[in-house]
């Protein structure tokens, strides 16, 4: 079920609000993308907040490699904690007074209390209700303090945390995604302002929501229960809300959600280490439920068509499972889509980082031009960049040291045979190795393995031919040769054996 709200541009204030505990998660990402497609549809603004409330695992620069995974998707934000803005600061320990203004708010209006138990107390009523196998939940004793004894117990220094009463009640809101929602909300007097002073994330979402005048909250479906929260928070307030849209979980298999144990919930998995193109992954981000009108599913958006088709009415409940054939499919159609100066930059930024002995000569503009063209022409199935650093293209970048894998298929008299008299051919060609078969009576095909594992240290890959053509004659020989004298040693070894 959906409904359209009605939406002014010059309402439209979106944000992206991860806490800097870890890498970026992959769910993380769809988020942010969806917000910035908002907020560029409807002409308005895009914002970046980090909430680090969680000082105990807020990790140094994680805030600011953040901003760097956002800027290499295109995903760029209109206020942040390194662009500044009009609402910051846009770091939520940075605005521990804001916090602190609106609980005492709270306090004075009868919606929140001074909670003086101790963590002994607090310890002994979850143990009791895990005994009673009930839900743990505060027993709202501090609530009934009076407020003079509450306000002589915080002069007199002792610690304490804030509660918001919150009462057993049906709680219900629209979703854009998913419709009305009825909830039964009774989880008991929760905290919103710890004993460090510093709020909790639900306080704090709520505070600052209103704050930086957020139109629309924008997350994944995983926050849905926790609406009541922050509606009541609202209703304390008497602040309007926000619009609400969810998105589906993003699941390994349908079912499980994507567990942080694993390298490939996390963005870094699909960039670094796998070397899909910024576009490739955000493609694949839309494509279940899409959020695009006509989405097409064999085909490669770039943002500026993301923006232009955006409709969040067509954003589907159907939770999003991770594909790999989906992936790698919009891998190779990202890799066609790119333009040749993007491709290069991307090339030489991924073989420096992961092969980092290869030589300038490798690197220069024109090798790399050389590479791309290959690619292009020749092979359909090409997707990630880490086919070129780890995978069956890896021979772009480094030369096969010894010739062992052909000795798992063939004898080393045959091996040697074959590149020698390849490597004395006046023109490398396939008819050339067709004739060295036919002069040894062996079969082209065993010919023509061999030679390719000499040049690329794989029994598969390219047509030998079109190798060929990518590598001058100097360096398919060079190669042939590397590899042909490495397997003196083993031919020496066969000599002794059957002399």
């Amino acid at each position: 079920m959906h409904f359209t709200a009605r939406i002014l541009a010059s309402e439209v204030r979106v944000r992206f609000a991860p806490s800097p505990t870890g890498k970026l998660h992959l769910g993380g990402l769809r988020t942010a993308l969806f917000n910035f497609l908002f907020a560029r549809k409807h002409g308005g603004a895009f914002i970046l907040r980090v909430e680090d409330t969680d000082v105990a695992r807020t990790i140094p620069g994680c805030a600011e490699k953040f901003e760097e995974i956002l800027d290499g998707f295109g995903l760029h934000r209109d206020e942040s904690p390194l662009i500044g803005g009009e609402y910051g600061p846009y770091v939520q320990t940075q605005r521990k007074g804001l916090y602190g203004e609106a609980a005492q708010r709270l306090i004075d209006s009868g919606h929140a209390y001074r909670c003086f138990c101790t963590s002994e107390r607090l310890e002994i009523l979850r143990k009791n209700a895990f005994r009673k196998q009930e839900i743990p939940r505060y027993d709202n004793r501090c609530r009934s303090l009076q407020k003079e004894e509450s306000n002589a117990r915080e002069r007199d220094g002792q610690p304490y945390v804030v509660r918001f009463k919150f009462n057993r009640e049906i709680v219900k809101f629209n979703d854009v995604v998913f419709g009305e929602n009825i909830q039964t909300a009774d989880e008991g007097d929760f905290v919103i302002i710890k004993s460090d002073g510093l709020p909790t994330y639900h306080f704090a979402n709520v505070v600052d929501d209103r704050f930086m005048k957020i139109s629309h909250v924008i997350r994944g479906a995983e926050w849905i229960p926790s609406c009541p929260k922050h509606l009541k928070l609202y209703d304390a307030f008497e602040w309007e809300y926000p619009t609400f849209l969810h998105l589906p979980l993003i699941t390994k298999d349908g079912h499980k959600k994507l567990s942080k144990r694993d390298n490939s919930a996390f963005v870094e998995y699909y960039t670094q280490e796998k070397g899909f193109l910024p576009l490739a992954i955000l493609n694949y981000l839309l494509r279940n439920g899409s959020g695009l009108r006509d989405h097409k599913t064999n085909y490669c958006y770039s943002l500026e068509e993301m923006i232009e088709k955006f409709d969040e009415n067509t954003i589907g409940t159907r939770d999003f499972m991770t594909d790999k054939n989906s992936l790698e499919k919009y891998g190779r159609l990202a890799f066609k889509k790119a333009t040749p100066d993007f491709l290069l930059n991307a090339i030489v930024d991924h073989v420096r980082a992961k092969l980092p002995h290869v030589g300038e000569d490798l690197l220069t503009s024109e090798y790399i031009e050389r590479v791309i063209s290959f690619l292009t022409n020749n092979e359909e199935t090409f997707s990630c960049l880490s086919e070129i650093s780890s995978g069956d293209f890896h021979f772009f970048f480094g030369r096969p040291e010894n010739g062992e894998k052909l000795l798992t298929k063939y004898d080393v008299v045959t091996v040697t045979r074959v590149l020698d008299n390849v490597i004395s051919l006046p023109h490398l060609t396939p008819a050339g190795i067709k004739g060295v078969a036919a002069a040894m009576d062996i079969s082209a095909p065993d010919c023509f393995l061999i030679v390719r594992c000499a040049l690329i240290d794989s029994f598969t890959g390219p047509p030998v031919g079109e190798l060929f053509t990518f590598f001058t004659r100097e360096e398919c020989i060079t190669r042939m040769n590397c590899v042909r004298q490495s397997l003196n040693v083993y031919q020496t070894q066969a000599v002794v054996i059957n002399g």
